[in-house]
């Protein structure tokens, strides 16, 4: 008896094990205990290739040569126990795969050239010649029969005698044989960022797991998307990886949804040719016409490799399958954020493919992105999808929140308090605007001053505090801790106040202007030629003064620019700037009957300022929508494209408060439909709910994690937000006696939830900071 064949017959005679697991199927693979052969794939060549080498491949693949190392990154992050804590639910592949006798895992060094890619180089993921360094495993199917059967919910001896049809394997019905090298393809996972990083529960991580598509990934047919998905998910790992975190593509061998590229390429003829031509509602029926199936990729395979490599948090899955993300969520792996090709890159033929694809319920708007722009402008849905969210968090099934409204009473108590250090009355309280900003600690309002000391008329008086205020509030987002700045005064400033005075000085210093002899003023010209190096001179930002997101500022200075220069209905043609909506709001406004005020309607000021500025508020989902908008799954309507999506549009909702200011206290213009503005969905604001105990957290770990911004908890949390302040809202005007026409949610802003929020934070953390932490890239909060 040969030695492989008495390993095999020791291990068929020891007793059984109550759960086959990951250990037990390591052992009978070392114990050449299984059906089919190594090799995948490849393993008939390999039989072919016996005969030529003289020799028994299978023994000679078990050599160690002197000169192979194993990748030590990988090497200490598989060897971690909490990495292998679930091992046994790897049921596709061997996990031990590097360790045991025939290899089914290898790994490697690796740089990958993509020049289609726009990579910024830093040295360490990516070097200046733009190659990105990576590591690479390979790896090598292994099936657990048992488990693989009670995962596919297939009993076992159906599965064992289809098997057997297919591969010709007699031996396939003996239950005591419970590992299966199948003849397909594995799965390569590219790595970008070290590894072992992914043992940190704390580490982002960035994911896209694709199938293998020959066509389109090697040779660039325009029929599917498959080759600029790919390319769009190897930026986004490689920008995770920058950012400390870790990328992953998992590549699979399931050419053609694993139905082969004979079948694909005979429906891609019956798609071409039928009556009609190709077209997205026989996209999938075609495909069963020809296979008589849609798919066989088995996705509730593929989860395998994330759980192996110890991942139970996506911060970005960068992929529109409804199919793979189900999968990845009943393996356990919480997803955080879904992000899905951006228009731009759909290629012309395609277009059949992303539409059929989107009404099966795949995670994409593109389809109808001009209907969802339209949508998602509204700001009646701000308040409707929030409230949509609240009620989900109520009913618990939130993996996130829970909700003590027993507490709210609190939170009310304690903003009039702020309310009342600040202010004599609830009547002296004014609108949450920017013009707060301008009002220094020594009583001196900047506002007045300014309109006092130009020497011309009210209205255009009145288009220059315009323009300051919306490149103010623009460039307004969180600036970072560590970041100050110095008036001429030599007065020091920080966060929105610095960012608020500096925004000052440098109107009145004629930098948003193109005209020197015009300084007072912003206009296109000038704001387009701003660079990145002005931009960091003027902020006064040096090595110990460093400000979060100035990139982020200077591309909205240049959308701006671009935007006033698009809408000449609002902003002028001659000499575009943000001060002309002045021209446009008065002539849409009426006289009030016995007043000598004017009256318009804040969705005239809205139309002005979300959609004559539309390119200032890019949409991070890349949808080719724009506005502050997330996604939130658990509004998911399927074949219902956009219903999922939640707007907040903090930024241009506080310009529209701080406009409303200008244009009251200066033009006597009143706005009515005041009520349809809602609160604003900042940190701040948010944090004061989840610190007065009114909002609670589920886990523990979302304490110390960090989020981005459209991660599904920061999203759940804006919208609880936006709903709690109106109920704080509705508590403070039955408490002070007023209605809501006299105290409007500009106001409950301005009385105290943001600075309740900043001085609660400051008693339970002692640097002051959110509850939830996020990555500020001064464009949201």
């Amino acid at each position: 008896m040969s030695t492989r064949a008495a390993k095999r017959a020791k291990s068929n005679s020891s007793e059984a094990h109550e759960v086959y697991g990951w250990k037990e199927l390591n052992e009978d693979l070392n114990n050449w205990n299984y059906l089919g052969g190594f090799g995948g794939q490849n393993g008939v060549y390999q039989a072919v290739a016996e005969i030529q080498a003289g020799k028994d491949l299978n023994e000679h693949h078990c050599l160690r040569h002197d000169d192979e190392k194993l990748v030590p990154e990988i090497v200490e992050l598989l060897s971690n126990p909490k990495i292998q804590e679930n091992w046994d639910n790897v049921i596709s592949f061997n996990p031990n795969g590097l360790w045991s006798s025939r290899p089914t895992i290898a790994a490697t060094y690796a740089r990958m050239d993509m020049p289609e890619i726009e990579l910024i180089p830093d040295g360490q993921i990516v070097d200046d010649q733009k190659s990105i360094r990576l590591i690479k495993v390979a790896i090598e199917p292994a099936w657990n029969l048992p488990a693989i059967a009670e995962r596919l919910k297939i009993p076992e001896p159906k599965l064992r005698e289809k098997l057997a049809k297919y591969t010709q394997i007699k031996e396939m019905t003996d239950t005591s044989r419970k590992v299966f090298l199948p003849p397909i393809g594995g799965a390569t996972v590219y790595f970008f960022g070290d590894p072992r990083k992914l043992a940190d529960p704390k580490t982002q991580v960035a994911v896209r797991c694709h199938d293998e598509c020959n066509g389109s990934d090697v040779f660039c047919t325009d029929i599917c998307t498959c080759r600029p998905y790919l390319l769009f998910a190897i930026q986004g790992a490689v920008e995770c990886a920058q950012r400390g975190g870790v990328g992953i593509v998992a590549y699979f061998r399931k050419e053609g949804r694993a139905l082969g590229e004979v079948t694909k390429y005979r429906v891609y003829n019956a798609r071409k040719n039928q009556e009609g031509g190709d077209r997205p509602e026989t996209y999938f029926k075609q495909t069963e016409n020809i296979a008589g199936i849609r798919d066989a990729r088995l996705q509730e395979l593929m989860p395998d490799v994330l759980t192996w490599l110890g991942i139970k948090r996506i911060d970005w899955l960068l992929s529109m399958s409804s199919d793979k993300y189900g999968a990845i969520v009943s393996a356990g792996i919480e997803v955080l954020q879904r992000v899905s090709l951006p228009d731009e890159l759909v290629p012309r033929d395609a277009t059949v493919e992303i539409t059929a694809k989107i009404s099966a319920g795949y995670h994409c708007e593109h389809a109808e992105t001009t209907s969802i722009q339209k949508i998602i402008s509204d700001i009646t849905l701000i308040r409707h999808r929030s409230n949509l969210v609240y009620k989900y968090v109520q009913s618990g099934e939130s993996r996130y929140f829970e909700l003590d409204e027993s507490k709210l009473s609190s939170v009310v108590d304690r903003v009039v308090n702020v309310m009342n250090r600040s202010y004599p009355s609830p009547q002296h309280v004014p609108y949450h605007s920017r013009a707060r900003h301008f009002e220094l600690p020594d009583g001196t309002d900047l506002v007045k001053q300014l309109y006092d000391g130009w020497r011309v008329d009210k209205n255009e008086k009145c288009r220059r505090l315009v323009d300051l205020f919306v490149v103010s509030v623009l460039t307004d987002a969180g600036a970072g801790t560590a970041w100050s700045y110095m008036n001429k005064e030599r007065n020091v400033f920080s966060r929105s106040e610095g960012l608020a005075i500096a925004s000052y000085e440098l109107f009145l210093d004629g930098f948003f202007s193109s005209d020197r002899a015009m300084k007072d003023r912003v206009n296109s010209l000038g704001l387009r030629d701003i660079s990145l190096e002005q931009l960091r001179k003027a902020y006064q930002i040096t090595d110990t003064n460093k400000m979060i997101g100035l990139d982020g500022r200077l591309k909205k200075l240049h959308n701006l620019s671009a935007s006033l220069d698009e809408n000449p209905e609002f902003f002028g043609e001659e000499c575009p700037r943000p001060g002309n909506m002045v021209d446009y709001i008065l002539k849409h406004s009426v006289e009030i009957p016995g007043s000598t005020k004017r009256g318009v309607s804040v969705k005239v000021l809205w139309q002005v300022v979300f959609g004559g500025m539309q390119k200032c508020w890019p949409s991070k989902l890349l949808l080719g929508i724009n506005g502050d908008v997330w996604h939130c799954s658990a509004l998911k309507e399927p074949g219902k494209a956009g219903s999922d999506l939640v707007p907040f549009h903090k930024l241009p909702q506080w310009l529209v408060y701080s406009l409303i200011e200008v244009f009251e206290r200066f033009l006597d213009v009143t706005f009515h439909d005041f009520e349809l503005l809602t609160g604003l969905a900042e940190y701040r604001n948010g944090g004061l709910f989840i610190d007065s105990g009114v909002i609670k957290m589920k886990r523990e770990e979302m304490k110390s994690l960090v989020y981005d911004v459209g991660a599904e908890v920061v999203v759940e949390w804006r919208a609880l937000t936006i709903v709690l302040i109106d109920k704080l809202a509705e508590g403070m005007r039955k408490k002070l006696n007023l209605t809501a026409e006299q105290f409007p949610v500009a106001k409950v802003l301005q009385a105290g939830t943001w600075q309740a929020g900043r001085e609660i934070a400051k008693e339970l953390r002692e640097d002051g900071s959110a509850p939830i932490k996020t990555v500020l890239d001064g464009s949201v909060f």
